[in-house]
């Protein structure tokens, strides 16, 4: 990768092709397996103004060659389709990386039809996902595990995949938790659920991607008590020093900016455990220059002796 060997940067450890930003902070879902609503973010609810995001843009432009390999995904951590303005900022995306995917997740509460429209219009002809998030086999299991409308998901979920033939699309669902305690419906019913709609509505299943998964406790994250949610919680999962060498892509190869321009280690901090630079004081080609920016590669990795109750020891999904 040509920004590897760019003066300044640590040509061990950064290979940047992954990059998600907030926009805005805001969701519209309350997922139970989801941190959101006792995040650091929903407490400090803000939107990205637009001179920052044509900053944090210009910052990314010497990795264009490893972005054009991976993608550059407008959320984290949130419902994209909230922001007025996440079409133009998809195509400020692809003006200034016409080489990379762009990743749109969402609940579907917020893909009415003039968003589906504007959406697959953004997208149309260009390195794309469409990732749907749908927990769920049918209205109980929306409200239970979502908490959103379930008539409404369902019916802008089935108009995008109606009118979305040459796109790529997933349907991403969980309904049971990584370690088996706690199960609402299983892959299997995952599957079958979608198999009878794409029947009844005459939708070819070729063209979908169902990515039926199980859940995890966001390395423990997940603190608050309603519907059981701080019950998934697993602790601390491994050792992490010199005798336990660790290895996760989310240090070296993503890049994670929340809406007012602070980086977070990774899609796991919802609490802001680790402190992270803010790109309105610093600059990416002075944070992956700096010796705080190698010695944070240093504890995830286990070159050095990770803090106790570290956040990538408590980690049962590295990598996302």
């Amino acid at each position: 990768m040509g920004t590897r060997a760019r003066r300044g940067y640590d040509a061990a450890v950064l290979d940047l092709r992954y990059v998600q930003i907030q926009t805005l902070s805001r969701c519209n879902a309350d997922c139970v397996f989801c941190p959101y609503v006792e995040s650091w973010h929903a407490a400090h609810p803000g939107r990205m103004d637009d001179a920052l995001w044509a900053e944090v843009l210009r910052q990314l432009e010497p990795f264009a060659e490893g972005l054009s390999k991976g993608m550059v995904a407008p959320y984290l951590m949130n419902e994209p389709l909230l922001d007025p303005a996440l079409f133009q900022r998809i195509s400020d995306i692809y003006a200034r990386f016409p080489d990379t995917m762009v990743v749109v997740a969402t609940n579907a509460v917020a893909l009415t039809e003039r968003n589906t429209t504007r959406l697959l219009e953004v997208l149309r002809g260009r390195k794309h996902q469409i990732w749907v998030s749908y927990h769920g086999i049918g209205p109980d299991t929306l409200r239970t595990v979502m908490r959103v409308d379930p008539d409404r998901a369902l019916f802008n979920t089935l108009a995008l995949l109606k009118r979305g033939a040459g796109f790529r699309i997933q349907i991403r669902g969980a309904g049971e938790s990584l370690d088996g305690r706690r199960t609402w419906f299983t892959t299997e019913d995952y599957r079958a659920y979608w198999a009878a709609l794409f029947r009844e509505h005459d939708i070819d299943p070729r063209r979908v991607h169902i990515d039926a998964f199980r859940f995890h406790d966001r390395a423990g994250a997940l603190r608050r008590t309603d519907r059981g949610a701080g019950d998934l919680s697993v602790g601390k999962v491994r050792d992490i020093d010199p005798a336990h060498p660790f290895r996760c892509p989310r240090v070296d190869q993503w890049l994670h900016v929340l809406w007012d321009g602070t980086l977070r280690l990774c899609c796991m901090d919802w609490h802001g455990e680790v402190e992270m630079p803010n790109l309105r004081e610093v600059t990416l080609k002075e944070w992956f220059a700096s010796d705080a920016y190698r010695a944070l590669v240093a504890t995830v990795t286990g070159r050095t002796m990770a803090p106790e109750d570290w956040i990538c020891t408590r980690c049962t999904s590295p990598g996302g």
